[in-house]
């Protein structure tokens, strides 16, 4: 059974070195989003794993 796992960013600087920490971990990015306006934009990233 596969597993998910959604996290939440507030900055866009931390997305790669969250992908890289969970692909250590055996997830994979299974799809990204970004929603807001202006500087205020919050980042979704949803791993999965199995």
């Amino acid at each position: 059974m596969k597993e998910y796992e959604c996290v939440q960013l507030n900055h866009h600087k931390k997305i790669a070195e969250t992908i890289q920490e969970y692909q250590i971990q055996g997830w994979r990015l299974h799809t990204y989003q970004a929603t807001g306006q202006g500087t205020l934009i919050t980042h979704y990233l949803l791993f999965e794993r199995g």
